[in-house]
């Protein structure tokens, strides 16, 4: 994402539109997010709209990592949060 489109509310507006539309059929929204630093405003941006961890730990294509399992750190690594709605 370009920096420069960084803390302008575009996130926001995007994020209640589709906490909105999923509101409809479910009291829940889930997310995930990449664990490295180029999604940290996308981290600060879910935790500060009140999604928590999901206690899932992190997961690579969408199945969990187990301990001492040696991975890749790409985009297919997600940390994943709840938050109800």
């Amino acid at each position: 994402m370009l920096k420069k489109y960084h803390r302008n509310g575009i996130g926001t507006i995007l994020m209640d539109e589709a906490e909105r539309r999923i509101k409809n059929i479910s009291d829940y929204a889930g997310i995930g997010f990449g664990v490295y630093k180029d999604y940290g405003a996308a981290q600060i941006l879910y935790i500060n709209r009140g999604y928590k961890p999901d206690g899932n730990g992190i997961n690579k294509e969408s199945v969990p990592i187990k301990y001492g399992e040696t991975i890749t750190i790409d985009d297919s690594v997600v940390f994943c949060l709840l938050k109800k709605l």
